[in-house]
């Protein structure tokens, strides 16, 4: 699968998820917050939005050639969803981290560290928090770089926004970007953060989406996510396709 090779890649796997997640920050969520308090029942819904409109403008950026960018976007979307999965955790001190981060006293790292105690030993979605997107580093750098083979000599190109498009290094965003709906769809089933009929639809449209990353040909088989989510500059071209 490829954005390029496959123009209806976003209506087949990520838009039913990505509107069955929709219908619960934006309806369930609103009409019955996943917290009581009145000061804070807000931030579910807005992390989740947040979280939501990331990765679909990470799809536009990535399709646009903007690799980096898009990588930047899904961060973010990761580092909200953060706050959803404390918000409708049963940590039974939740509302005095979220006060904390809510009045600038806590840091992204800090509440991190309270979601590895308390939250992510109870799901199975703790790997994609381990990726290293959160700021503009060199590793993320990279992602501007296009490498080609070309009369037998390695070339390095500079991507820039609506520029070069890099087949490989987009269909690798496209999974992660799926791999974002996927966690947030699991982090509320775990918790049971939305109506009994609504949980089913997620649970059918998760099932989809890890069927679809498990078997989708830009990862190597037994090499796990978060490694090969890496961004490290990949070669191009169909010698690099032929590796297994």
């Amino acid at each position: 699968m490829s954005v390029q090779g496959d123009p209806e890649y976003w209506q087949k796997t990520h838009e039913p998820l990505n509107l069955a997640l929709q219908g619960v920050v934006r309806g369930a969520w609103v009409d019955q917050p996943p917290l009581a308090d009145l000061q804070l029942q807000f931030i579910p819904h807005y992390a989740g939005k947040h979280c939501l409109e990331s990765v679909r403008l990470s799809r536009l950026a990535n399709e646009g050639g903007a690799h980096a960018v898009a990588v930047g976007l899904l961060r973010d979307a990761v580092e909200t969803l953060s706050l959803v999965a404390l918000a409708i955790s049963r940590d039974a001190d939740k509302l005095r981290f979220l006060r904390q981060w809510n009045e600038d006293r806590l840091s992204a790292g800090e509440l991190r560290k309270r979601l590895d105690a308390t939250v992510w030993p109870s799901v199975t979605v703790a790997g994609l928090w381990g990726q290293p997107y959160a700021h503009f580093s060199p590793l993320r750098m990279r992602w501007h770089h296009h490498i080609q083979i070309v009369d037998g000599e390695w070339r390095l190109w500079i991507n820039h926004p609506g520029g070069d498009f890099e087949l490989y290094r987009a269909a690798r965003i496209v999974a992660f970007q799926l791999l974002v709906f996927w966690a947030f769809a699991e982090l509320i089933s775990a918790f049971g953060a939305a109506s009994v009929e609504q949980l089913k639809g997620l649970a059918l449209l998760a099932g989809n989406a890890r069927r679809w990353l498990a078997t989708n040909e830009v990862f190597f088989h037994g090499e796990k996510w978060e490694v090969q989510l890496m961004p490290f500059v990949y070669p191009t071209g169909a010698q690099y396709w032929d590796q297994r």
